[in-house]
């Protein structure tokens, strides 16, 4: 990705009516926005103009109407926006006709000759593209939208509004050369919350049915269960999930899963205590069952502190998955929560975090945003939701299916495979989202380079092979590779826990187990009395 790009603006008045989006987009993108004429021996990256034309012809440009009060969030009109079928409107819009929230200010365009239309509301083009050889100039009739006080980047890009940011978004991807980066494949699971091995059904979630349904629709489910329920394994039910990995799987949901067990103001012993014992426990619960679970964690209520964080992956977790808006909800004073929602995954303190988001009949909207940023799409719910039936995994899992080649994985696969890369001739250039990645080097690659992306405790990696030796490697430093067809890599931070404790106790604390016990039985109650 090139770095420290400009990006002219055509006056000061542009970034002064969003100053909070300019400024998280220079988080998001390396690209530093000014106006005026350039200075210095910086490279041009394009101009942003509003209002106005203008711009040489060998220059990426976007165009856009002056940001005004349109732009707020009280002023949104629903419309249906129709992407036309061309290879210039990005994937995987093209071609459809999507319900979206935007400003009743819109500005309808006037193609110029050479122009093409990339998208319209009600036969009006509010978006289009000329071509200059291979510089492309962008025009949106779409002002610029706005942040609110206090708000974020998805305030302006999710599953209800993301069309007025998406020209610049998308102009931004092409002018930083995100595009010239490979990996990040189409990757999905449905989730549920709570779900244990003590019997072949969990309220409405019947695992056998599950499994069936899936297999014939191609579609994965995870399981998020709760540590404290290892004390019993029914074994018709751990067979299920071991006749189908493909399908099943289960991943770490808390410890106890008491009132925001990952967010209380623990001390460093006490969140290493906590996080060791729900290893411990499932790794009991590994044995009993001879069934895997993701090292990944389900924050239960997607409460989870930036402090838990920073040491799930000290402890052995391949990272975690809350939605967003959690995410926000839970630490609203840490400067990271405003640009939330861009990136494959959030890196928070080293660990990885991939989004979640409500399983819902109407989320197509979520999973094409998602596909779009190149996310994992993970859609949770509580076994409640299959109470009509699994009619709702099998659509959503069509929809999913029919964007291309979806890799249905369980979590920790999902987290492992969260790495971009690209060949430089023979030179293959990795950057990992998560402290844990396993990468297929293709054939014929001769070396490898790491990119810390400025993760501070990245410099140093453990890489293992079949069949060879465990190494360190240092980011930034060409490593040479055997060349061996496909070889697969394991990339590793190196990490220890916090703290040191020598014992790490199963004793169960009473009231926590009473209570879970008591949520269980009112989730197996309500399905038997539907």
């Amino acid at each position: 990705m090139s770095a420290n790009l400009s990006v002219i603006l055509q006056s000061e008045n542009i970034r002064k009516a969003s100053p909070e989006l300019f400024q998280i987009l220079e988080e998001l993108f390396p690209v530093k926005f000014a106006s005026g004429v350039m200075a210095g021996s910086q490279p041009l990256g394009g101009i942003l103009l509003t209002g106005e034309q203008g711009g040489g012809a060998g220059v990426p440009t976007v165009e856009m109407p002056r940001a005004t009060a349109a732009g707020n969030e009280a002023s949104l009109i629903e419309a249906k926006i129709v992407f036309s079928d061309d290879a210039e409107v990005p994937f995987p819009f093209r071609g459809r006709a999507l319900p979206s929230k935007v400003a009743a200010g819109f500005v309808a365009l006037k193609l110029a000759a050479g122009e093409t239309a990339l998208a319209s509301i009600e036969g009006q083009v509010i978006w289009s593209l000329r071509k200059t050889g291979s510089v492309r100039h962008y025009r949106t009739g779409l002002p610029l939208p706005q942040i609110p006080e206090g708000g974020n980047f998805q305030n302006l890009f999710n599953g209800e509004r993301f069309l007025e940011l998406l020209p610049l978004v998308h102009w931004l991807r092409q002018l930083c050369g995100e595009n010239e980066y490979q990996g990040l494949p189409l990757r999905a699971q449905f989730m549920f919350d709570d779900p244990n091995l003590h019997w072949p059904s969990y309220g409405y979630v019947d695992y056998r049915e599950i499994a069936a349904r899936a297999e014939k629709a191609n579609y994965h489910v995870s399981f998020a269960t709760v540590p404290l329920d290892n004390w019993f394994t029914h074994q018709p039910t751990a067979k299920i999930f071991r006749e189908n990995p493909r399908r099943l799987s289960l991943l770490v949901h808390g410890n106890n899963h008491v009132h925001q067990e990952l967010l209380q103001n623990y001390t460093p012993e006490d969140r290493v205590f906590l996080l060791r014992q729900a290893l411990q426990r499932i790794e009991q619960l590994e044995a009993a069952a001879k069934v895997g679970v993701s090292r990944a964690m389900a924050a239960p209520h997607g409460a989870c502190s930036e402090e838990m964080l920073a040491e799930l992956p000290k402890c052995g977790f391949v990272g975690a998955t809350i939605s967003h808006g959690s995410l926000r909800a839970h630490n609203r004073s840490r400067p990271w929560v405003k640009s939330l929602g861009y990136r494959p995954a959030e890196i928070i303190k080293g660990c990885a975090v991939m989004p979640r988001w409500r399983l819902a009949s109407n989320a197509h909207n979520t999973i094409l945003l998602a596909a779009y940023l190149r996310q994992p799409i993970i859609l949770v719910g509580h076994h409640g939701d299959l109470k009509a039936g699994l009619e709702l995994l099998d659509g959503l899992a069509g929809f999913i299916n029919s964007l291309g080649t979806v890799a249905w994985l369980d979590t920790a696969e999902l987290a492992e495979i969260n790495y971009r890369w690209r060949m430089e001739d023979d030179v293959f250039r990795l950057q990992p989202l998560g402290s844990r990645v396993r990468v297929k080097i293709p054939n014929g690659t001769k070396s490898l380079i790491v990119d810390h992306g400025g993760q501070v405790g990245w410099q140093t990696w453990r890489v293992t092979s079949a069949g060879a030796a465990a190494r360190s490697i240092e980011a930034g430093t060409i490593v040479n590779l055997s060349g061996a067809t496909d070889e697969e890599l394991l990339l590793e931070v190196p990490v220890q826990p916090s703290v040191k404790l020598d014992e790490i106790s199963n004793r169960r604390i009473f009231r926590p187990f009473v209570r879970r016990l008591a949520t269980e039985a009112r989730d197996r109650l309500v399905a038997l009395v539907r």
